[in-house]
């Protein structure tokens, strides 16, 4: 025997749940011509998706942003924040202040770790295992960003690159950014000699002192 329909669900709507293949579980209001009776079906997508599509669903947002606040002992500080949408070209903007003027390298380090000053953030971040080079060079850590120019009334800049993403395997979250002292010789400078104090082009691109550093987080987008 048909239950009486409740007067509140017997007007013009009634819930059924389509399946996709995307989302479970999912309401849509479908107008009903003739209101006369309701009908409440939940119907899940795994059920009518096949077997090799039945798998754990993971949403990644679209649009992602990071922010690094650098501190050094030198006096100089500064915020950069990195924005990427989708598998896009991350996208970098500096504000930096008591730098001296001229060129000064910009990297992004492997750790980020600064329980001993910009010292502990390691290397440049190499997940490929290359030499050090410019941002353009096939040969280049994936942290080469190259050299930020100073003036005297501060270092701001911008900078795209498709090597520093915000998600994934080779994510930057949780690395550092590092300010040196020097400009940046891009690994086409002298190589002579190995050690921190050494002729080091091939790794370090002989950028000088780290003057400042900070670890990247995720921020809301």
């Amino acid at each position: 025997m048909r239950r009486p329909v409740p007067a509140s669900l017997a007007r013009t709507n009634r819930i059924i749940t389509h399946p996709t293949p995307a989302v479970e579980g999912f309401f849509f209001l479908t107008p009903v011509a003739h209101a006369d009776r309701v009908r409440r079906k939940v119907v899940t997508a795994r059920a009518f998706a096949p077997a090799s599509a039945r798998r754990a669903l993971v949403v990644e947002a679209a649009d992602k942003k990071a922010v690094c606040v650098l501190t050094g002992t030198a006096g100089v500080e500064g915020v950069v924040t990195f924005t990427q949408s989708d598998d896009g070209p991350t996208k970098v903007v500096g504000d930096l202040k008591g730098l001296a003027a001229g060129k000064h390298g910009f990297h992004i380090h492997e750790f980020g770790d600064t329980t001993n000053g910009c010292m502990s953030t390691g290397p440049h971040f190499n997940p490929h295992g290359k030499d050090h080079g410019a941002p353009t060079d096939e040969n280049r850590h994936a942290g080469d960003l190259g050299n930020v120019v100073a003036t005297a009334d501060g270092c701001t800049f911008e900078i795209e690159d498709v090597q520093i993403p915000l998600s994934g395997v080779n994510s930057i979250i949780g690395r550092a950014c590092v300010i040196h002292e020097l400009e940046d010789d891009l690994g086409k400078g002298d190589s002579s000699e190995i050690g921190t104090q050494g002729k080091t082009s091939k790794t370090t691109g002989n950028a000088g002192a780290r003057l400042a550093c900070g670890v990247i987080a995720l921020t809301p987008a």
